[in-house]
């Protein structure tokens, strides 16, 4: 946001923040934080609190500038300090609220609640209906990881029976979406057609395989190996990675299902 609005870039810095306040703060951040809000945890309920206040205090400075009047209507009625928004301080960065790991983990959890509701779109199961869900990891830390997240799979993906192991029986007939790290099965007996699962699973193989080929055609010009900051090139070596262990993934299930 400091970016852009310093180059005078408002459009940018406004869609920076839409997408900032629609989808991580209301889509995701609002309605998790209603597990520790309905619960009996009296130390949780105050974190979330505070964290809500914290940022929604940041985020309609940040607004302020685009939707001035609402912004001071809103921060008024919250926890803050000082006469008015117009004066109060730019937000900035906070370097000891930068947390890898719990990036990392919100990151596999999203994309993990996001399997399951495409999943149910593709075969037309609503969400009200309980479905068994089975996740698999290579990973003991990963597992651990999920096994923490628990509550919320199981709020947001509604499973009748939720199983958290590194190697699991998969049904023969059985809806299947890899994400970083776990492989996900939805035991799906009379609501699977098999040709179409080959066919979803056809088109997901593809689309890895030029994702594949893009990554290794950027990385194999030196142009761009040399003169991009090491992290960024690191950063396309391990979606590189990420990339070609989703497919052998998908390619193994093919397999599976085509025998």
């Amino acid at each position: 946001m400091t970016t852009h609005s310093d180059r005078y870039d408002f459009g940018e810095a406004g869609r920076y923040l839409y997408n900032f306040i629609w989808h991580d703060f209301c889509d995701w951040y609002i309605e998790m934080a209603k597990l520790p809000l309905y619960g009996d945890d009296e130390g949780k309920k105050d974190t979330t609190k505070s964290v809500l206040a914290y940022v929604l205090d940041h985020t309609l400075r940040l607004l302020h500038p685009f939707m001035p009047f609402i912004t001071e209507e809103i921060w008024q009625q919250i926890p803050h300090e000082g006469e008015t928004i117009t004066l109060a301080p730019w937000p900035e960065v906070r370097e000891e609220f930068q947390d890898e790991t719990a990036a990392n983990e919100m990151k596999r959890l999203v994309s993990i609640i996001k399997a399951v509701r495409n999943t149910r779109a593709e075969v037309d199961t609503p969400i009200s209906k309980q479905i068994e869900l089975l996740i698999q990891t290579e990973d003991e830390e990963v597992k651990k990881e999920l096994e923490k997240n628990k509550i919320y799979i199981e709020q947001f993906c509604n499973p009748s029976k939720l199983v958290l192991e590194t190697k699991i029986n998969v049904p023969e007939k059985a809806l299947s979406q890899v994400v970083s790290g776990a492989e996900l099965y939805f035991p799906l007996e009379g609501l699977i057609d098999i040709t179409k699962e080959i066919e979803r699973l056809t088109k997901q193989q593809e689309h890895l395989q030029k994702e594949i080929d893009r990554v290794q055609n950027k990385l194999a010009n030196k142009g761009f190996v040399n003169k991009a900051p090491q992290a960024i090139v690191d950063s396309e070596r391990q979606k590189e990675q990420d990339y070609k262990d989703k497919y052998a993934k998908v390619t193994e299930r093919l397999n599976e299902l085509k025998q």
